[in-house]
């Protein structure tokens, strides 16, 4: 099953493609489990798209995630990102006077 993905660098598969089970002669039962197994021990990538998981080699995955725009940032990445938009729209936010005017006189 590795051989055949990493032979199809720019092909990714649905986990019950029937066309795969009968070119590789097995159920599509058993190339769901391996396309399961062979994700949790790191050796392909799958990525969901619409509701379908899809699998395939590292490559391909990660061309389907750039062609779809779903690219993964780092979360600080992500974060930064959020942080300046908001600072763009609202300025600094003074945490402490924001809490005090929140807090109100029932202390």
């Amino acid at each position: 099953m590795l051989e055949f993905l990493d032979g199809h660098p720019d092909e990714v598969f649905p986990y019950r493609d029937s066309e795969v089970a009968r070119e590789l002669n097995v159920k599509a039962s058993a190339l769901s489990f391996t396309f399961w197994a062979l994700h949790r021990d790191g050796l392909i990538d799958k990525e969901e798209v619409a509701g379908k998981v899809y699998f395939g080699c590292r490559n391909a995955i990660e061309e389907l995630r750039r062609r779809l725009g779903l690219t993964k940032q780092d979360a600080f990445e992500t974060a930064r990102a959020n942080r300046d938009r908001i600072w763009a729209r609202t300025g600094d936010i003074g945490v402490l006077e924001l809490l005090d005017a929140v807090r109100g006189p029932w202390e």
